[in-house]
């Protein structure tokens, strides 16, 4: 991923940043979360799911169900692969890695929520 993120990219670390937790609870990733709006948040969605990066979200009036989003295998080997991510690495080391990189580029709406995940990952 290049020094200046989209909002579909934003989107997919946001998912794969959670999906390194034991227990993900994709249904905390939103909008807000990301420092996007709604109508981004639910167009990147779509475009991750047609892409094959991510999979399982359903879709309201009132915009997307996180819920049971997934990323795909496709969608971890892209991403590990852009951020230089061992994909052996632990899940706590995934989202340190990520963090590192999303703080040299100002990302800071998912540099906070990953340091948050971080510990959670270490209290276990």
């Amino acid at each position: 991923m290049t020094a200046k993120l989209d909002t579909k990219q934003k989107v997919l670390l946001g998912f794969y940043t959670e999906y390194q937790k034991d227990i993900p609870r994709m249904i905390d990733i939103n909008a807000e979360l990301l420092g996007i709006t709604q109508e981004q948040f639910k167009i990147a969605i779509k475009k991750l799911e047609s892409e094959g990066l991510i999979s399982g979200a359903g879709y309201t009036v009132m915009g997307p169900i996180t819920r049971e989003i997934m990323v795909t295998p496709y969608g971890l080997n892209y991403v590990e692969t852009k951020l230089g991510i061992d994909p052996t690495n632990s899940g706590e080391e995934k989202v340190k890695k990520l963090t590192g990189r999303v703080t040299e580029w100002g990302y800071n709406e998912l540099k906070d929520f990953a340091v948050k995940v971080t510990a959670e990952l270490i209290k276990g």
